[in-house]
């Protein structure tokens, strides 16, 4: 067994320009992975290789590389920034071990900031916090950390801190060694360590310490008695990191050249190997019935049990599909067994992949992260293993859709190449859809905001060398219901010469989120309970006002009546889709919109012209507080939630009313009922 010590598996993460990308790039020059240092602005940055991330500026897939630093091996993986590219970020962090959250020094946690934090909560992942951009203007370490504290409410503890900030930015001091870090030429490569004055810095040393031994019971011991070391120090960080009881924060700045080399020597001290993380939360499927179990991947360290997180299409060599191996191994021309599709499939080709360039390998082991040619069914999510067996890893949380619009190929020769690129592009982004509209013959594609579906239509058209049409984005509605319910459906059929029956009585009830559906009787034998699963699901899929998906519902089956000679799978299904939608319409349905959270930075000046703004646009302020104070130069952070069908082309208003000054972001923030004098129009044309 390959050592799982001396492996980590990591993930960059942070909001939109915190500086991600660049701090790889860094990292992937001081490691020797590469030998010139890229950039994000001029659109040379090894992991953005994408044409439309170096046209944009930003990152749009996730990238993944592999490199040593001190005898250790990583395997890392940047992700985008934007909200529209969330999935990016939900799939990399359910299958690393560690996250490093990058922060602009300026700013703080930002709004995706929080998300990124709630998706590795989400799966437990530890974290380390990277303070970045300290030579920015307005750049403020402990106002960084205080953020942390109060928006994340975890507890930070400071490292290092910087000397000096702004221009003056110069290095960092470790508090953990209480020396100067200094780095001395141009590309960042060379650094030393310097004496220091210790009392400038004890009461820094001293909150540390404190922070530590609040948290970590041995230390707290050694602590107060004055009877510890370096050493002990770093155990007790890493045992707080572990358990997510608080995370080590460091500074620098990416663009500079400073604090990178010190960011990968915490990841070796304090993030977890793949040993640490031996328990795999998964289920097995027993008599029709799911139950939650925990894989020991330790103890069946023999066993192959790996997840496919994502799927990508490369020019050169097809569709990639890329897996986390957690025991057991691949090798070239191994059979595996698709337990999610019930299916078999030969990998015919084992691969590492730095961005976009491939490097073949014999065999992916355990605690690797890599991909695999040659798998045709298998899609982001799927456990993969090597017997076959009812056993499915935690699958990945998949954001719905919240706009859409119509496009349409130019000449009907290229209908089939257009539904061929859109299969892949949905294969590859799970929360990008598509579906034809019935009545008008149009392809409706599906998205997470414009710059989500902007990417589509440009890759749809680049990529794949097509011309389309297309209309403006919609709102995607949903459905939901203000009260209970309940109804029953009797289903008797003739089909062919048998008759087939089937009864189903069921109660709807609105809860707070998601859709939750339950068979709470044993009228009904466990091998038809599927079927009746899916009849619901199906009925849920197209709501009974205006064929939105329902939201916020959840349908408990109370009964139900079997005959063996005449019930059939078919005709529960059918039964169930019936009693729900029966149910849907009596529970008094309504329309739900997507309402986003938008932070908006804006100049003093200006701020009275946004707010107005975002009045108009039926937006509630939830907080306005100043950004930066430089003199008389004041910024202002404005926090708002306002409807989505109110902020199509926000930006381009924003740019207007702040002379170019004013910038924002925004994330889904929840669903709530359209108003009334909405909801009739919307009902009559599927739009506003």
């Amino acid at each position: 067994m390959k050592n799982l010590d001396k492996i980590r598996n990591i993930g960059i993460v942070a909001h939109i320009d915190a500086g991600k990308t660049t701090t790889t790039e860094r990292i992937l020059y001081y490691t020797g992975r590469i030998y010139r240092i890229g950039s994000v602005d001029e659109g040379t940055a090894t992991m953005d290789y994408m044409v439309q991330e170096k046209e944009h500026g930003i990152t749009i897939q996730s990238a993944a590389t592999f490199f040593k630093w001190k005898d250790y091996e990583f395997n890392l993986i940047d992700t985008p920034g934007h909200v529209d590219f969330t999935i990016e970020v939900e799939r990399s962090i359910r299958v690393l071990d560690g996250i490093i959250i990058i922060l602009d020094a300026s700013a703080g946690v930002q709004p995706q900031t929080e998300t990124v934090f709630r998706q590795a909560q989400k799966y437990k992942v530890p974290i380390i916090f990277f303070v970045n951009k300290m030579d920015k203007l307005g750049a403020n370490f402990e106002f960084s950390v205080n953020s942390i504290k109060e928006k994340l409410l975890i507890n930070p503890i400071p490292i290092q801190v910087p000397i000096g900030r702004e221009d003056e930015f110069a290095g960092v001091v470790d508090l953990i060694n209480m020396k100067k870090v200094r780095w001395v030429n141009e590309d960042g490569s060379q650094y030393v360590y310097e004496d220091i004055d210790h009392s400038t810095y004890e009461k820094d040393r001293i909150y540390m310490l404190e922070e530590i031994a609040s948290l970590d019971e041995e230390f707290m011991e050694k602590y107060l008695n004055s009877e510890y070391t370096v050493d002990d120090i770093n155990n007790a960080l890493r045992r707080i990191t572990l358990n997510n009881l608080g995370s080590p924060v460091l500074c620098g700045s990416a663009i500079k050249n400073i604090g990178i080399q010190l960011l990968l020597d915490a990841a070796i001290l304090y993030l977890p190997s793949p040993k640490d993380r031996f328990l795999q939360k998964a289920f097995y499927i027993e008599n029709g019935l799911e139950k939650e179990i925990y894989v020991n991947t330790l103890e069946n360290s023999d066993k192959l049990l790996a997840l496919c997180f994502k799927i990508s299409y490369f020019p050169s060599i097809g569709k990639v599909s890329f897996v986390r191996v957690y025991s057991g191994s691949i090798k070239e021309n191994d059979v595996l067994y698709n337990s999610t599709k019930n299916i078999k499939e030969r990998a015919n080709r084992i691969i590492k992949l730095h961005a976009s360039y491939i490097e073949e390998i014999k065999e992916l082991k355990m605690g690797e992260i890599g991909a695999i040619l040659g798998l045709k069914k298998t899609a982001t999510g799927d456990t993969l293993l090597d017997e076959e067996k009812n056993l499915f890893l935690e699958s990945i949380f998949v954001p719905e859709p919240v706009i859409f619009a119509s496009i349409e190929a130019y000449s009907r020769a290229d209908e089939d190449k257009l539904f061929k690129a859109l299969e892949r592009l949905s294969e590859e982004d799970p929360t990008f859809k598509y579906k034809i509209n019935e009545e008008t013959g149009q392809i409706i594609i599906y998205g997470m905001g414009e710059l989500h579906l902007d990417i589509i239509k440009d890759r749809i058209q680049r990529d794949y060398n097509l011309k389309i049409h297309s209309g403006k984005p919609q709102v995607e509605f949903r459905e939901s219901i203000t009260k209970k319910a309940v109804e029953e459906y009797d289903f008797q059929k003739q089909v062919g010469n048998k008759l087939q029956t089937a009864y189903v009585k069921l109660e709807v009830m609105p809860i707070d989120e998601g859709i939750k559906v339950f068979v709470d009787t044993d009228q009904i034998p466990d091998k038809i309970v599927p079927f009746v699963k899916e009849g619901i699901v199906e009925a849920l899929a197209f709501g009974v006002l205006a064929g939105f998906p329902c939201s916020k519902v959840k349908v408990r089956v109370i009964d139900g009546k079997y005959d063996k000679d005449f019930s059939t799978p078919l005709a529960f299904k059918v039964a169930a889709f019936e009693a729900t939608k029966l149910a849907l319409s009596n529970a008094q349905p309504i329309l739900l919109e997507p309402v986003m959270k938008l932070e908006i930075i804006v100049p003093e000046e200006y701020l009275g012209n946004v707010i107005n703004d975002i009045n108009a646009r039926n937006g509630e302020i939830e907080e306005i507080s100043i950004y930066q104070s430089l003199g008389n130069n004041v910024i202002n952070k404005i926090l708002a939630l306002v409807p989505l069908r109110e902020i199509f082309g926000y930006s381009t208003v924003l740019r207007s009313i702040t002379q170019g000054r004013g910038t924002f972001s925004m994330e889904l923030y929840t669903y709530k009922e359209v108003p009334q004098n909405l909801q009739e129009n919307i009902i009559l044309k599927g739009t506003i």
